[in-house]
């Protein structure tokens, strides 16, 4: 019997999550150094953000749609509050732990803030699976977070963590929340160099997909190809064009009742469905159809076993000559007779009446799938999804050929996933962004569409070797994609594609946020940190300012897409912060000189002046309160420790 006092409150949680477990399930993950990703998640520390206007591209309002975000993915996650429940869509390629490309520190597990990226995990190390789990619970529980309740993420892996991050992430998001597993050609041609312990050339990889909640989540339709639509036709002088179609379907053994012959009136010949097939309408419609070629039909036992048939009632050679007639006039009924008259009654479908697109199937390739209905796990030709020198072919032709990269995802693929998960106005999130298909993905996908989705990137590139190549690779090449500049073999470039619309804001975090940093912040850093904290309380969705030049205006920084004014009252830690009378005038004349309208947002250190035209944002309670930040009760709302709380409380 177990004796709960002995057992640790972390042990307790789990094995009260373990009764409750309707969406942990039967089957769960145990590994070294196991932690509920909650609590690793309250103790990291949200931190501000620098905006680098000279790494930022576009217009400020471009810039304000896109975010390009230099910095830890699990702080970054966590300091981006914002956007939290926003998300319609993440997208990511996280390392697969193949030996080269994975590091970690192994104190992030007492602190996971530790800015320390940690050694690089070999191949041969003996916890390098753990490790990786370790690593990957709490940013998959934050990007689960960042999720819309309707937000589906989409996670890149290859064979080495497939089971492990199968098994994790039907944990945290629920087995019954998996969309599918898309199987993608990553190559079209075998290697034959394999080694004794490898036996095959591995061709493919998977993306795992998932919903926050399935019930909620939407698959778009893909368009439809031409070869589909070439299937329709008018054969018969039809106005509209049109397909055969089957008026039967399974089910003969649970439906005798529909299961019975229709004479043609062209042969006279009785005609049944095939077998383990019945008529798929009920019988007084059918009867309907057959009746439109101008003869009258009847019920008639046959003493087959079968329901009675449908039987011409009358003379043939008279039912004959009236589908004859009406076979020469054209534009037949919808329910006609196969070849000229000699085949089996079916069903015309009409082009018009078909989905404006098709629903993703269990295997992409040039087929031309007629009814497709389900997507489970799903094999995608790389005429479908790309493949990897296609992915490393676009980089190099964004950024030159001296990028470092040797595997890349092709363009093809995410912009896929991007069509199928995210909305024409959705947001689209990237923790491990790499160098940014995704956010190309996004942009191409507006240009050719003429959708307004957005992005947010995150990426730390290696800054132990002095690379930190959000800004040196990422960013190089969003820009490329937005002006159009393209590299050649002998690294000369020039514009010569056609530019992207769209732009996006680049950003570092920088140090933790508390109420003592805030204050001690000037005013441009401070406007940094108002600009990327704020957000509608009504609609998160609009919330994003349009930062005017510094030293245009003495308080008005920023504009709203609605056309409201945005102020501060700060000029650094050692003035005073105060919005009084005097203030409020000059803020009042700024806002008549732009045509703004009322309300006012202002952030001061104190109010002394109040209004029904004015919202005041106390400096530094709105600001943290903005990041997500309360240290009563912890990171988003989820409760600290109460021995903490105890300790602190003492101290």
């Amino acid at each position: 019997m177990t004796d709960y006092g002995k057992l640790s409150r972390d042990e307790l949680i789990r094995l009260l999550l373990e009764r409750d477990g309707t969406d942990l399930g039967g089957i769960r993950m145990t590994y070294a150094g196991q932690t509920p990703p909650w609590q690793i998640v309250r103790r990291v520390e949200p931190r501000s953000q620098r905006i680098e206007p000279k790494l930022s591209v576009g217009s400020e309002e471009q810039q304000s749609a896109n975010v390009l975000l230099e910095g830890e993915n699990l702080q970054a996650l966590v300091s981006l509050y914002k956007y939290r429940g926003q998300i319609d869509l993440v997208v990511t390629d996280p390392p697969y732990n193949t030996g080269t490309d994975f590091r970690y520190n192994d104190r992030w597990d007492e602190d996971p803030n530790d800015p320390d990226l940690g050694k690089l995990v070999p191949a041969d190390d003996g916890s390098r699976h753990s490790k990786w789990v370790r690593f990957m619970t709490p940013r998959l529980w934050m990007m689960k977070e960042m999720l819309k309740p309707n937000g589906v993420l989409a996670v890149c892996i290859d064979h080495r963590e497939l089971y492990r991050l199968g098994m994790l992430l039907d944990e945290i998001f629920g087995e019954s929340n998996r969309i599918g597993i898309i199987n993608w050609q990553k190559t079209y041609s075998p290697k034959n160099n394999v080694g004794k312990k490898t036996h095959v050339s591995t061709s493919t990889e998977y993306v795992l997909v998932y919903a926050k909640n399935i019930d909620r989540a939407k698959t778009n339709l893909l368009p439809r190809s031409e070869a589909m639509n070439a299937r329709y036709g008018s054969w018969d002088n039809d106005p509209e064009p049109w397909a055969p179609g089957d008026l039967t379907g399974r089910g003969a053994d649970t439906h005798w009742g529909q299961v019975y012959a229709v004479q043609s009136p062209f042969t006279g010949e009785l005609m049944s469905p095939s077998e383990g097939r019945c008529w798929a309408i009920e019988r007084k419609k059918l009867k309907a159809l057959l009746e439109q070629w101008g003869c009258t039909y009847a019920s008639k036992d046959l003493k087959d076993g079968r329901a009675p048939a449908l039987v011409i009632k009358g003379p043939l050679a008279k039912a004959k000559a009236a589908a004859e007639a009406r076979l020469a006039e054209g534009s037949w009924p919808i329910g006609y007779w196969r070849d000229g008259g000699k085949g089996n009654f079916r069903l015309k479908v009409y082009l018009k009446d078909v989905k404006k697109g098709i629903v993703p199937v269990s295997y992409w390739g040039d087929e031309d799938f007629a009814e497709p209905d389900v997507l489970d796990s799903v094999s995608w030709d790389h005429e479908e999804s790309g493949h990897s020198q296609a992915g490393l072919n676009e980089l190099s032709a964004l950024v030159g050929r001296d990028h470092g990269f040797t595997t890349v995802k092709p363009l093809k693929l995410i912009k896929k996933i991007i069509q199928i998960w995210c909305p024409h106005d959705g947001i689209v999130l990237d923790p491990f962004a790499g160098s940014g298909t995704t956010g190309h993905a996004v942009l191409e996908s507006n240009g050719e569409t003429g959708s307004s989705k957005r992005f947010v990137l995150i990426e730390q590139g290696r800054p132990e070797r002095g690379d930190p190549y959000a800004r040196t690779l990422t960013r190089d090449r969003l820009e490329s994609a937005i002006t159009g500049r393209r590299f050649k073999k002998d690294g000369s470039s020039s514009i010569v594609a056609a530019p992207l619309p769209g732009g996006f804001r680049y950003s570092r975090l920088m140090a933790k946020v508390d109420a003592a940093a805030v204050l001690a912040l000037e005013r441009e850093e401070m406007i940094d940190l108002l600009l990327t904290s704020h957000w509608d309380q009504g609609s998160r969705s609009e919330g994003h300012l349009r930062r005017l030049p510094a030293g245009t205006h003495k308080h008005l920084f920023a504009k709203s897409p609605q056309g409201q004014g945005f102020f501060l009252v700060w000029n650094g830690p050692k003035q005073t912060s105060v919005l009084n009378r005097d203030a409020f005038r000059a803020i009042a004349a700024e806002a008549a000189a732009e045509g703004l309208s009322q309300p006012f947002h202002v952030y001061a250190r104190i109010s002394t002046y109040g209004g029904p035209n004015v919202e005041f944002y106390q400096i530094p309670n709105k600001v943290l309160e903005k990041l997500g930040f309360n240290e009563a009760i912890g990171l988003y709302g989820i409760p600290r420790d109460s021995s903490e709380i105890d300790e602190e409380s003492a101290a």
